[in-house]
C-alpha cells in the first residue's frame, strides 16, 4: 500500500494523503458514539467518516484502521471501540478487525520511519520508555501503541513491550521536562541536533524543548520561547529569550501558529540546526477543507504534520 499509493516511508506517515491516493472519500463529524465508519464500493463508497472529537493520534489511527478495510475489502464497517492508545493487547478482535488494527500500526510506523526517528533522537536502540515516547512524537502515534509495535520490530525486550505501555504518558513527560506536569494535554517534542533537516507535525499546547545552550536564530509568528521554567527569559534578543547555558529552551506552539515553517537555533559545538514545524490542521468537515497533502515530510528553509 505505500508503494501503490506513492507515501514516503522514511518519515511521518500522512495517511489523509493516503486516502486520496487510494480514492477514498473522507468526512469528520462529531460522533459519540464512534471512532469511525468505512463505507464500502456497495454503500455508495469508498469512503470514510470519522469522529471530529478525537485529536490529531485518534484521528490518524482510526483513519489508518479504516484505510485497512478499504484494502482488505472488508465491506462497510462501523468501528465502536477500537484500542487506539494500545493498551488491551488480548481483547478479543475478530479477524477482520485483527487485520484491519494490524493494518493501522504497519502503515503508520513503517521500519524506515522508525529508524529515522531513532536516528532523529540519536539512538540506534530504544533503551528507555521516554525515548519511545520521543519516537511517537516523531511518528504521530499514540505512547502505547508504539512501545508494542517496537516490540514488534525487535526495538525493545518483550519484557519492555508488555510493562513499558502502562508508564502514564504523563509521567515520562515530566521527567523529560518537569514543567510539562501543568500542561497535561501537551505533547513534548525533544529537538536534538540529529534532527536538522527533520519534519515535525504539532498541535496547539504542545512545546519544543531545545538542547542546553541553544541560542533561537529564527522562531516562526505563533511559536514563542521560554526558559528552561517555562518563563520568560530576562534577556532577549529580538524578543526571543536566550537560554543560560544551564538548561535548554522551551518553545510553545500557540492558537496563532497556522502556516508551517521552520524554526532555526544554534548549539555549542554544532552548526546551524532547522526543524520545519508543520502547523495545525483543521480536522472538521470534508477532507479538501483540512487535508494535509500539501504539507509533504521534505523541509524547507522558512517555511512550507
Amino acid at each position: 500500500m505505500h508503494r501503490d499509493l506513492g507515501i514516503d516511508r522514511t518519515g511521518y506517515v500522512d495517511v489523509f494523503a493516503a486516502l486520496r491516493a487510494a480514492g477514498v472519500d473522507c468526512l469528520t463529524r462529531p460522533m459519540p458514539k464512534l471512532f469511525g465508519f468505512y463505507f464500502g464500493p456497495d454503500d455508495s463508497g469508498p469512503a470514510v467518516l470519522l469522529n471530529a472529537s478525537l485529536d490529531e493520534i485518534g484521528l490518524r489511527h482510526t483513519a489508518a484502521h479504516e484505510l485497512g478495510h478499504h484494502a482488505f475489502d472488508h465491506g462497510s464497517r462501523a468501528d465502536a471501540d477500537l484500542d487506539i492508545a494500545g493498551l488491551h493487547p488480548r481483547r478479543m478482535w475478530t479477524a477482520v478487525e485483527m487485520q484491519a488494527e494490524s493494518f493501522a500500526a504497519w502503515f503508520l510506523m513503517p521500519p524506515p520511519a522508525v529508524d529515522a526517528a531513532l536516528r532523529r533522537i540519536g539512538i540506534e536502540q530504544v533503551q528507555q520508555p521516554e525515548e519511545a515516547y520521543e519516537v511517537a512524537r516523531w511518528l504521530g502515534t499514540s505512547y502505547a501503541g508504539t512501545v508494542r509495535h517496537l516490540g514488534r520490530l525487535k526495538k525493545i525486550h518483550a519484557r519492555a513491550a508488555a510493562s513499558w505501555p502502562r508508564v502514564p504518558p504523563q509521567r515520562l513527560r515530566a521527567r523529560l521536562h518537569r514543567p510539562t506536569l501543568e500542561k497535561p494535554a501537551s505533547h513534548l517534542f525533544l529537538v536534538r541536533p540529529p534532527a536538522r533537516g527533520a519534519v515535525l507535525h504539532v498541535a496547539a499546547g504542545d512545546l519544543l524543548l531545545l538542547p542546553p545552550g541553544a541560542r533561537i536564530t529564527h522562531l516562526p509568528d505563533g511559536l514563542v520561547a521560554a526558559d528552561s521554567d517555562a518563563r520568560p527569559a530576562e534577556n532577549a534578543v529580538n524578543g526571543v529569550p536566550e537560554s543560560d547555558g544551564r538548561a535548554g529552551l522551551t518553545v510553545e506552539v500557540t492558537e496563532r501558529f497556522r502556516r508551517s515553517s521552520a524554526i532555526s537555533f544554534l548549539v555549542p559545538g554544532h552548526d546551524l540546526i532547522s526543524v520545519t514545524v508543520v502547523a495545525p490542521v483543521r480536522r472538521l468537515g470534508a477532507a479538501d477543507a483540512w487535508s494535509c497533502a500539501n504539507e509533504p515530510d521534505r523541509p524547507r528553509t522558512a517555511h512550507q504534520e
